[in-house]
């Protein structure tokens, strides 16, 4: 792979091959695409930004309505002058090129690349929080842009049922999307590449099921009203009940129906309530009729059983070592253990590839540090519940990686600055298995290229509801990581050691407003990001500090974030006295937690101090 020539570079991922220099465009001259384009080509290079090309498209294959599983996305780029020749096997291998052309901007010279994995997805979260179909579009958008290509619906949960079925419509949440609306969502998908599979979660995490359909609960547990607790429920729909198998039969088709994709998710995670015989009976009888709706099975690990269809795709959660069991069990699998957005890691925690050998989650990464004994407990998850599995004539497929984000704590608003962060960082990973040196700084750059494309806000945006006073101190700021904020310090402490959870209450659940300050936060801060290079090139900090300071009287005059910020307001101004000297001590006890907060910039001083000594 050919390394980057500039650290402050846009482009990710990172080609296979890049033998070309960036070369001034003809800024604000429109572009223009020659004849003998698609359509939907034509409508995707009129996003790019105008410099003055001339795009000449060379399309091996005839377009087809949606990409399948194993399409190709290679392609190459060829430059002289302000005209670029766009070589590719299929049309979802030009799209591929022109989110490049995107990044890297006018050039000279060649680009050649294609992916490692032929899934490299993400999934939504729809239920604990509702997403629009706007947010929906908008997050296609920037999976185009980093060549990212199956959107993941989780649309069915205890809090909620995203689907409106035509044959069962009391079912359906008040927030619920037509047939029509998500064939459009398909459609728009298809114009960037993206395919898009479905999720109806069976038979655990069903209580909304129950709320439309009371008789289908199990064992006459029912539940008048979808839930709006998070975690793992005790109600859920009668496996065995004639009417449940025909409702889910018919529900399957309706989703075939909307959905053109190969692959129907049919959930399987998590059925607490139902012994591994009846949960794989239950499942063997989903996955059939996935086959007979002409479609491929998938769903999580937990689905794994001697008699489970060889043809099913496993997503595995549980830690890489549910992977390596689906595949020694002949199953083809796609990895998301490593890759769970919703527990706020930072980039480099994440930048393991979907066949790595191993993924500690960066054991020696000091923003992990307060979280250590939990992510120890949950590694161990699949082993400790690893079924039997006969080992199969020839292993399964690795297809590739997918990213999670569940949304308890991610509203609609939210959704920008909990995934682009870190996804570019991930996306690179599912790419081409690895990265090019200066992450961080790319990952950076090519998220200020996106927002300038109008794709989603700039990193600071979120922040701009705040005085300005106040955004030295908020811009330092992450939120704890892993399940900490979620579960409260009580219950994750309570997990972390083994003992289970207590019936303390959690902090959160649907119903909590989301509009404090640690909601808006970036799961890591770019910006720390920045302050903590400056710290390690010996840069002055002067520009930095004096903020730091400041901004602990700017608190001063704003009583309702005081309580919540004042303990991390106070470690930011002691990090800017020990970077310039006024006082000696241990930078790393100025890293926190405070309640749900964390400074990282404090390791980043302490690192520098262990250097000096």
């Amino acid at each position: 792979m050919t390394k980057p020539r500039s650290e402050a570079s846009a482009l990710m991922p990172w080609p296979q091959s890049v033998q070309a220099v960036a070369v001034p465009g003809r800024a604000g001259r429109p572009n223009t695409v020659a004849p003998g384009a698609t359509p939907r080509l034509v409508d995707l290079a009129a996003a790019l930004p105008p410099r003055g090309l001339t795009l000449r498209f060379h399309v091996a294959a005839q377009p087809k309505a949606a990409p399948a599983l194993d399409d190709s996305y290679g392609y190459a780029l060829c430059a002289a002058g302000h005209v670029v020749d766009v070589h590719a096997d299929t049309e979802w291998g030009a799209m591929a090129a022109l989110a490049t052309l995107a990044q890297f901007g006018p050039l000279a010279g060649e680009i050649r690349d294609a992916p490692r994995h032929p899934w490299r997805g993400l999934m939504i979260d729809t239920v604990r929080h509702f997403i629009s179909l706007a947010s929906l579009k908008r997050t296609v958008d920037a999976m185009w842009f980093y060549k990212l290509n199956v959107l993941h619906l989780h649309l069915t949960d205890d809090q909620g049922f995203r689907f409106r079925s035509r044959r069962y419509p009391e079912l359906a949440s008040a927030d619920a999307y037509a047939p029509a609306e998500l064939a459009d969502l398909v459609a728009y998908a298809a114009a960037r590449g993206v395919r898009v599979v479905p999720e109806l979660d069976m038979p655990g995490h069903t209580t909304s099921w129950l709320a439309g359909q009371p008789s289908w609960s199990l064992g006459g547990r029912r539940a008048a009203a979808p839930s709006v607790r998070f975690g793992v429920h005790d109600t859920g729909i009668d496996p065995v009940n004639p009417a449940v198998l025909a409702a889910v039969a018919t529900l399957l088709a309706e989703l075939a129906e909307v959905f053109p994709d190969e692959c129907l998710h049919f959930g399987g995670d998590e059925a607490a309530a139902l012994d591994a015989e009846t949960q794989a009976t239950f499942l063997r009888r989903a996955a059939a009729e996935a086959k007979a709706l002409g479609k491929r099975p998938m769903g999580w690990d937990e689905c794994l059983h001697p008699r489970l269809p060889r043809r099913t795709i496993v997503q595995g959660w549980r830690g890489l070592a549910a992977r390596d069991a689906a595949l020694a069990a002949g199953f083809d699998c796609v990895v998301s253990a490593p890759y769970y957005l919703d527990l706020f890691y930072p980039a480099d925690a994440h930048a393991v590839p979907p066949d790595a050998v191993d993924a500690p989650l960066a054991a020696d990464n000091p923003r992990l540090a307060h979280v250590r004994t939990g992510i120890d407990a949950l590694a161990d998850a699949f082993r400790r519940a690893q079924p039997f599995l006969p080992a199969a004539a020839a292993p399964g497929r690795l297809l590739g990686g997918e990213a999670c984000l569940w949304t308890e704590l991610v509203t609609d608003k939210l959704l920008d600055a909990r995934l682009w962060s870190r996804m570019p960082a991930i996306a690179e990973q599912f790419w081409h298995g690895g990265g090019a040196p200066a992450a961080y700084a790319r990952l950076a750059a090519s998220r200020r290229v996106l927002a300038e494309l109008g794709v989603i806000g700039s990193e600071d945006a979120t922040l701009r509801r705040y005085p300005a006073g106040l955004r030295p101190l908020l811009e330092m700021l992450e939120p704890v990581k892993g399940y900490r904020r979620l579960l409260g310090e009580r219950i994750f402490a309570e997990r972390a050691s083994g003992l289970g959870e207590s019936s303390a209450p959690r902090p959160y659940d649907a119903t909590t407003p989301l509009t404090r300050p640690v909601d808006f936060l970036p799961p890591e801060s770019l910006i720390s990001r920045r302050a903590e290079a400056d710290l390690a090139a010996g840069c002055p900090m002067g520009r930095w500090t004096a903020g730091w300071r400041r901004q602990r009287e700017a608190l001063g005059q704003h009583p309702q974030w005081r309580e919540e910020l004042g303990a991390a307001s106070e470690a930011l101004a002691g990090i800017a006295d020990l970077v310039d000297g006024r006082r000696r001590g241990d930078a790393a006890e100025l890293a926190g937690p405070f309640g749900e907060y964390l400074l990282p910039v404090a390791y980043a001083v302490a690192a520098r101090g262990d250097a000096a000594s």
